[in-house]
C-alpha cells in the first residue's frame, strides 16, 4: 500500500495571534507544521495537526491547531485553550524560568 504525505504550511494568523501575548517572545516557541495522510487505492487518510511547542528551561506546553480552525487545542484534545488563558500559562512559564 502506497502512502502519500502533504506537508502543511503553519498558519501565519495563528502564529500572529501568540507573538501578540505580552513577554512571549523570552520563551522558546517551535512551530512543527502538520501534515495530511492519504493511503492510495483507499478512503482512508490522516490529518496530523500543527503543534506548537512553548517551553522555558524547566517546563513546556504543547498546542495542537488544524487548518481552518482557529481555536488552540491541548495536547489530548479534551479542552480548548483561548489567548486569554495562553497569556496565563505564559505568564506561568516566565515566572518558573
Amino acid at each position: 500500500m502506497n502512502v502519500f504525505i502533504k506537508f502543511l504550511e503553519f498558519p501565519l494568523c495563528v502564529k500572529n495571534k501568540i507573538l501578540r501575548i505580552k513577554n512571549i517572545t523570552k520563551l522558546n516557541i517551535e512551530y512543527v507544521a502538520g501534515k495530511n495522510i492519504v493511503f492510495n487505492h483507499s478512503n482512508l487518510g490522516l490529518n496530523e495537526p500543527h503543534k506548537i511547542i512553548i517551553s522555558n528551561n524547566i517546563q513546556s506546553i504543547v498546542l495542537l491547531c488544524y487548518d481552518n480552525d482557529s481555536n488552540l487545542y491541548n495536547e489530548d484534545l479534551s479542552d480548548t485553550i483561548t489567548i486569554i488563558e495562553l497569556a496565563s500559562i505564559v505568564e506561568y512559564l516566565l515566572k518558573e524560568n
